[in-house]
């Protein structure tokens, strides 16, 4: 079978929910692991309008031993096929990117629908005389240059 042949099959169910694709070991969004942890997509159905997560197998062998095969669609377009497997899905996953545009655009919506808070970034004056800037874990600057360079 073919992913062509996947996209046009019917699906048993559907989600919204974008904390289906981040596990405690997998993230089908990669790409925003390093920016955000592990429950920055759940909670954003709600708001979610354009991700859908359709699913042709989502089994459950025993407790939470998994078998998921599903797409991933973005404005009713197909982007990926996703696999999980095992304890909660976390031995094995996969994707297959189908549409890297698509994709990237799907990465720039998730991004907006979350709530990230940016009160407390401080700026600093780049003129301003900072001994802290140079002079730190009890060393400075100097110090370091004459004796490791």
């Amino acid at each position: 079978m073919n992913i062509r042949e996947i996209y046009k099959k019917q699906h048993k169910s559907e989600s919204t929910d974008l904390g289906l694709l981040k596990g405690v070991y997998y993230d089908h969004l990669k790409e925003l692991s390093d920016r955000h942890d592990i429950h920055s997509y759940y909670g954003l159905e709600e708001r979610n309008k354009k991700v859908d997560i359709r699913y042709y197998v989502d089994h459950c062998f025993r407790g939470s031993r998994v078998w998921i095969l599903a797409s991933v669609w973005y404005e009713n377009q197909p982007v990926m096929i996703i696999q999980n497997a095992g304890r909660d899905g976390d031995d094995h996953s996969k994707r297959f990117i189908t549409d890297a545009k698509l994709y990237k655009e799907m990465l720039s919506y998730i991004v907006s629908l979350m709530d990230i808070d940016t009160s407390a970034i401080e700026e600093v004056n780049v003129d301003m005389n900072m001994p802290e800037l140079t002079n730190f874990y009890g060393y400075d600057m100097s110090y370091v240059e004459s004796v490791f360079d």
